[in-house]
Protein backbone atom coordinates (compact mmCIF):
# COMPACT_ATOMS: atom_id res chain seq x y z
CA UNK A 1 0.00 0.00 0.00
CA UNK A 2 2.81 2.40 0.87
CA UNK A 3 4.47 1.73 -2.51
CA UNK A 4 1.23 2.66 -4.24
CA UNK A 5 1.12 5.94 -2.33
CA UNK A 6 4.72 6.66 -3.33
CA UNK A 7 3.93 6.02 -6.99
CA UNK A 8 1.00 8.42 -6.88
CA UNK A 9 2.95 11.23 -5.18
CA UNK A 10 3.47 14.34 -7.29
CA UNK A 11 6.93 14.90 -8.71
CA UNK A 12 7.48 17.96 -6.52
CA UNK A 13 6.90 15.83 -3.42
CA UNK A 14 9.28 13.15 -4.69
CA UNK A 15 11.91 15.83 -5.21
CA UNK A 16 11.44 16.96 -1.61
CA UNK A 17 11.75 13.39 -0.35
CA UNK A 18 14.95 12.91 -2.37
CA UNK A 19 16.34 16.09 -0.82
CA UNK A 20 15.36 15.16 2.72
CA UNK A 21 16.75 11.65 2.36
CA UNK A 22 19.98 12.20 0.47
CA UNK A 23 21.19 15.81 0.78
CA UNK A 24 23.49 14.94 3.69
CA UNK A 25 24.96 12.02 1.69
CA UNK A 26 25.55 14.22 -1.34
CA UNK A 27 27.14 16.90 0.84
CA UNK A 28 29.50 14.42 2.56
CA UNK A 29 30.45 12.95 -0.82
CA UNK A 30 31.27 16.35 -2.32
CA UNK A 31 33.09 17.42 0.84
CA UNK A 32 35.27 14.33 0.69
CA UNK A 33 35.78 14.86 -3.03
CA UNK A 34 36.75 18.54 -2.77
CA UNK A 35 37.96 18.95 0.82
CA UNK A 36 36.28 22.37 0.73
CA UNK A 37 33.17 23.05 2.85
CA UNK A 38 31.89 25.98 0.78
CA UNK A 39 32.49 24.12 -2.49
CA UNK A 40 30.66 21.07 -1.11
CA UNK A 41 27.67 23.23 -0.20
CA UNK A 42 27.66 24.80 -3.67
CA UNK A 43 28.04 21.43 -5.40
CA UNK A 44 25.23 19.93 -3.33
CA UNK A 45 22.95 22.81 -4.29
CA UNK A 46 23.95 22.50 -7.94
CA UNK A 47 23.26 18.75 -7.83
CA UNK A 48 19.75 19.38 -6.54
CA UNK A 49 19.25 22.17 -9.04
CA UNK A 50 20.05 19.64 -11.78
CA UNK A 51 17.60 17.20 -10.19
CA UNK A 52 14.93 19.91 -10.24
CA UNK A 53 15.61 20.74 -13.87
CA UNK A 54 15.33 17.06 -14.86
CA UNK A 55 12.48 16.17 -12.47
CA UNK A 56 9.93 15.65 -15.25
CA UNK A 57 12.29 13.47 -17.32
CA UNK A 58 13.49 11.11 -14.58
CA UNK A 59 12.22 7.65 -13.77
CA UNK A 60 11.31 8.22 -10.13
CA UNK A 61 10.85 4.48 -9.60
CA UNK A 62 14.63 4.00 -9.84
CA UNK A 63 16.84 4.79 -6.82
CA UNK A 64 17.78 8.48 -6.73
CA UNK A 65 21.04 8.23 -4.77
CA UNK A 66 23.07 6.82 -7.70
CA UNK A 67 21.78 9.59 -9.99
CA UNK A 68 22.63 12.22 -7.36
CA UNK A 69 26.14 10.87 -6.70
CA UNK A 70 27.01 10.58 -10.38
CA UNK A 71 25.76 14.13 -10.94
CA UNK A 72 27.71 15.40 -7.92
CA UNK A 73 30.84 13.61 -9.13
CA UNK A 74 30.55 15.14 -12.60
CA UNK A 75 30.01 18.62 -11.17
CA UNK A 76 32.97 18.13 -8.80
CA UNK A 77 35.18 17.02 -11.67
CA UNK A 78 34.15 20.07 -13.70
CA UNK A 79 35.02 22.29 -10.73
CA UNK A 80 38.37 20.53 -10.30
CA UNK A 81 39.25 20.96 -13.98
CA UNK A 82 38.34 24.65 -13.81
CA UNK A 83 40.55 25.08 -10.74
CA UNK A 84 43.42 23.29 -12.45
CA UNK A 85 43.13 25.59 -15.46
CA UNK A 86 43.24 28.63 -13.17
CA UNK A 87 46.50 27.62 -11.46
CA UNK A 88 49.69 29.01 -12.92
CA UNK A 89 51.44 26.30 -14.92
CA UNK A 90 54.45 24.79 -13.20
CA UNK A 91 54.00 26.67 -9.89
CA UNK A 92 51.24 26.61 -7.35
CA UNK A 93 50.97 29.54 -4.97
CA UNK A 94 49.54 27.41 -2.16
CA UNK A 95 51.94 28.32 0.62
CA UNK A 96 55.23 30.08 0.99
CA UNK A 97 56.50 27.03 2.92
CA UNK A 98 58.34 25.02 0.29
CA UNK A 99 57.76 21.65 2.02
CA UNK A 100 53.99 22.26 2.12
CA UNK A 101 54.00 23.37 -1.51
CA UNK A 102 55.98 20.32 -2.61
CA UNK A 103 53.65 17.94 -0.73
CA UNK A 104 50.60 19.62 -2.29
CA UNK A 105 52.10 19.18 -5.74
CA UNK A 106 52.69 15.48 -4.95
CA UNK A 107 49.05 15.02 -3.87
CA UNK A 108 47.79 16.96 -6.86
CA UNK A 109 49.86 14.82 -9.22
CA UNK A 110 48.69 11.62 -7.54
CA UNK A 111 45.02 12.61 -7.76
CA UNK A 112 45.42 13.50 -11.40
CA UNK A 113 46.52 9.92 -12.05
CA UNK A 114 43.29 8.43 -10.64
CA UNK A 115 40.34 7.71 -12.87
CA UNK A 116 36.92 9.01 -11.84
CA UNK A 117 35.89 5.53 -10.70
CA UNK A 118 39.10 5.08 -8.69
CA UNK A 119 38.68 8.42 -6.95
CA UNK A 120 34.98 7.86 -6.18
CA UNK A 121 35.61 4.31 -4.96
CA UNK A 122 38.47 5.41 -2.72
CA UNK A 123 36.52 8.31 -1.22
CA UNK A 124 33.40 6.28 -0.57
CA UNK A 125 35.30 3.39 1.03
CA UNK A 126 37.99 5.24 2.95
CA UNK A 127 36.16 8.44 3.90
CA UNK A 128 32.48 7.50 3.94
CA UNK A 129 32.92 3.90 5.06
CA UNK A 130 30.50 2.45 2.51
CA UNK A 131 30.67 -1.23 1.62
CA UNK A 132 31.76 -2.33 -1.83
CA UNK A 133 28.22 -3.55 -2.53
CA UNK A 134 26.71 -0.16 -1.58
CA UNK A 135 29.16 1.72 -3.77
CA UNK A 136 28.77 -0.66 -6.70
CA UNK A 137 25.01 -0.17 -6.52
CA UNK A 138 25.29 3.63 -6.22
CA UNK A 139 27.78 3.97 -9.08
CA UNK A 140 26.05 1.32 -11.19
CA UNK A 141 29.08 -0.91 -11.56
CA UNK A 142 30.05 -4.37 -10.38
CA UNK A 143 31.55 -5.29 -7.03
CA UNK A 144 34.61 -6.71 -8.78
CA UNK A 145 35.19 -3.58 -10.86
CA UNK A 146 34.93 -1.50 -7.72
CA UNK A 147 37.41 -3.65 -5.77
CA UNK A 148 39.84 -3.42 -8.69
CA UNK A 149 39.42 0.38 -8.81
CA UNK A 150 40.16 0.73 -5.08
CA UNK A 151 43.19 -1.52 -5.43
CA UNK A 152 44.52 0.46 -8.40
CA UNK A 153 43.92 3.76 -6.59
CA UNK A 154 45.80 2.58 -3.51
CA UNK A 155 48.72 1.41 -5.63
CA UNK A 156 48.81 4.71 -7.53
CA UNK A 157 48.67 6.76 -4.33
CA UNK A 158 51.25 4.57 -2.62
CA UNK A 159 53.73 5.22 -5.41
CA UNK A 160 53.10 8.97 -5.53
Amino acid sequence: MQAEMAMSEPVDRRYQVAYDRFAADVFRFTLAWTNDWAAAEDLTQETYLRLWRHRLDLDWERPMLPWLLVTARRLSNNRFRALMRSLPQGRASIDSNEAVRDRWLDVRAALRNLTQLERAALILTAVEGWTYAEIADALETTDGALRAAVSRARVKLGVA
